[in-house]
């Protein structure tokens, strides 16, 4: 009976350990579904982050593509701005333009017009009181020194400009 009695407070004990390896079990199996979890929002994350960065990247790109385009645009410009310039650089303003344009360059009272020569005989034409000599045949006549408005030469009416 002795023997039969510490069996089983031996049983009870040994039920009592279970118990808490069961209890614990459950913890570990709790604490990774948790792990698995916090795995999970972490590989979403990393997905999202590889996405933002993709998107980046493509940005990126385009945005280089565009400095390029840019960069070849402004070179253009520059170069046609240069040749503007020489070109403009030609042509002198004669007495009759400084009337006109209310401009003082240092030249003396005879008209003057240099134009590109272009390698055409140029002609004489009278204008305004003194002589102009352009590079380009007949192309010269009389010049008036009246004073033009800007608004008779560039419309600035709405109706007008509504097509551009």
């Amino acid at each position: 009976v002795k023997n039969a009695d510490g069996g089983v407070k031996i049983t009870e004990e040994v039920a009592k350990s279970l118990g808490q390896i069961v209890d614990r079990a459950g913890k570990v199996g709790d604490l990774i579904a948790e792990i698995a979890a916090a795995s999970n929002e972490q590989a979403q994350g990393i997905e999202q982050v590889n996405t933002a960065v993709a998107s980046m990247n493509q940005v990126t790109q385009s945005n280089a593509a565009n400095s390029e385009e840019s960069a070849s645009a402004s070179e253009e410009l520059s170069s046609q701005a240069a040749e503007l310039a020489n070109m403009v650089s030609a042509f002198k303003l004669s007495a009759v333009g400084r009337a006109v344009y209310g401009t003082s360059l240092p030249h003396k009272n005879k008209a003057t017009a240099a134009l590109p020569n272009n390698n055409v005989k140029g002609t004489k034409s009278r204008v305004a009181g003194g002589w102009a000599s352009t590079g380009f045949a007949n192309n010269v006549k009389s010049v008036s020194t009246k004073a033009v408005n800007a608004e008779d030469i560039i419309p600035l009416d709405d109706d007008e400009l509504r097509e551009f």
